[in-house]
């Protein structure tokens, strides 16, 4: 009886472990990101655990540590499974549905008496004649269900002259996305403190993107990276101060950054080269007012390029990246003192030339600095790139793996992009699979300063780059280059590269002792 009830207990045993380790293979196969060699192993590995369970199990001398050892690797294969579960939501909220939020803000002078839109329903209200009119209505709109009636407005060519209007009294109120914020503040440095927000309407609407069938593993593609210059929700529309052009082979494991200052002096268009400013030139940084496919259009027809995938990062999204993989090892081309310190600590961070382990915060105060530098935004933009550098470099090594979930959790809230969750997948498959090293080289757009009106603020003269073609012509030919090379043409150029090494070597006075 006592032999009967050991073995019922030793095959319950055996029933846990293989419905575990079942669970753990299905989950290995179905998430798509642990490469096939990994998965073969670890079917292998539970085969081999399975038989020696069996064999223990049929034993009377060593059943008790395969029952022990069997409750470790099912607390372990519970903790494998889970990880992959965890990972492969992440992985499908990331490719979820994808929201803009545009804010629509009422603002009045600070001592106005009105405490809300219905206290000033016969105000007189400036807009914008052209500059996000679409929103602009919409929030027009909705003010007219609150107050029961259409508000008056007055329209204004720019946002200068609209605010110049608030201030004369001209209107009481005026109305604008809160993506010309940071535009205004630039412009009247006393703003914030002049005015209140009276209401606020939020606008969203759901982002499409056409399906392409690419396979990002074996065809070149590129994606452009903004970095919008605000904190909190990523998807607040807000001016692009970031504006960098990743052209990633995979075959070669090329990638080139290709970084255009802010305020690159450029027409603005939309997508499929639909003109947006007509024709008129505007900083490059305001094209991100309009949206994400406003910065696309505008740089697919500066560089003469097709840009497939977009992802787009705030400031609050760089620090918790750079966090969540506990911190990253950035190159700085000078040493410097950074004007952006740490909150409410009085001081501000040091960096050295060279490489420098950084967390979120000092890896933001990195980013921003260019009041230091002798070519200022041009620096900045260089900056940039190392920081993606090494952002890059730690995401595609093995010490990744152990945040991975959670920075995976993390990414819905800390970036959006285009880009779908089977091909996220399938790079993180095919870079666990080979652990390749990447060669990383950049490319930066170089212009002129100038004093110039722009399509966004047409009554002032704003501090513009005027774009050097010549430098655009040499960089649109470097993206081909990348687009276009083949393995053969990578070993190629190498066999050129060591050939001028033995020509040089050869080349050199023999010493005689």
């Amino acid at each position: 009886m006592k032999t009967l009830l050991k073995r019922k207990l030793s095959f319950v045993f055996l029933i846990v472990q293989f419905l575990i380790s079942v669970l753990l293979c299905g989950l290995a196969v179905y998430v798509g990101f642990i490469p096939q060699k990994y998965v073969i192993a670890l079917i292998v590995v539970c085969t081999l655990l399975m038989v020696y369970q069996v064999f223990t199990q049929m034993t009377n001398s060593s059943y008790v540590m395969g029952r022990v050892l069997c409750v470790f690797f099912c607390g372990f294969f519970i903790g494998g499974s889970y990880y992959m579960l965890t990972t492969h939501a992440a992985m499908d909220e990331i490719g979820g549905a994808e929201v803009k939020t545009d804010i629509i803000t009422y603002y009045v002078l600070k001592d106005d008496p009105a405490k809300s839109l219905a206290d000033a329903k016969k105000y007189q209200f400036g807009i914008l004649a052209q500059q996000d009119r679409e929103n602009t209505d919409k929030a027009l709109a909705k003010a007219k269900e609150i107050v029961g009636e259409d508000l008056k407005i007055t329209e204004y060519d720019d946002t200068a002259t609209m605010v110049d209007a608030l201030y004369t009294k001209e209107v009481q109120s005026i109305v604008f996305n809160k993506a010309f914020l940071a535009s205004i503040k630039d412009q009247f440095s006393t703003f914030k403190k002049d005015t209140r927000e009276l209401e606020q309407t939020s606008i969203e609407t759901e982002v499409v993107h056409e399906v392409e069938d690419t396979d990002v593993t074996t065809k070149p593609f590129t994606v452009y990276i903004s970095g919008i210059d605000v904190y909190g929700d990523i998807s607040q529309t807000s001016r692009s101060d970031v504006n960098i052009i990743a052209t990633v082979n995979p075959v070669t494991k090329k990638i080139l950054l290709t970084s255009t200052p802010r305020d690159y002096y450029v027409p603005l268009y939309g997508e499929k080269g639909k003109s947006v400013s007509g024709g008129i030139p505007d900083k490059l940084t305001h094209a991100g007012i309009y949206g994400v496919d406003c910065s696309i259009g505008t740089l697919e027809k500066l560089y003469d390029i097709k840009i497939d995938y977009y992802v787009r990062v705030n400031f609050t999204s760089l620090k918790k990246i750079v966090d969540l993989l506990g911190g990253v090892e950035v190159y700085s081309d000078y040493d410097f003192i950074s004007d952006w310190g740490p909150n409410g600590a009085g001081t501000h961070y040091k960096f050295k030339k060279g490489y420098n382990k950084v967390n979120g915060k000092k890896a933001l105060a990195f980013c921003r600095e260019r009041h230091h530098f002798a070519n200022g935004d041009y620096q900045r933009g260089r900056d940039h790139q190392h920081m993606i550098e090494a952002i890059l470099n730690k995401a595609m090594s093995p010490a990744i793996l152990q945040n991975f979930p959670k920075l995976l959790k993390e990414s819905k809230k800390m970036f959006q992009t285009s880009m779908s969750t089977k091909k996220i997948t399938s790079i993180c498959n095919m870079q666990l699979n080979d652990m390749a090293k990447w060669k990383i080289s950049y490319a930066n757009a170089e212009g002129t300063g100038a004093k110039k009106t722009t399509y966004s603020i047409r009554s002032t003269r704003l501090y513009v780059c005027e774009p050097n073609y010549a430098s655009i012509d040499k960089i649109t030919k470097k993206i081909k280059k990348v687009m276009n090379e083949t393995e053969e043409d990578v070993k190629e150029e190498e066999t050129k590269k060591d050939s001028g090494k033995k020509t040089d070597e050869s080349a050199q006075p023999t010493l005689k002792p």
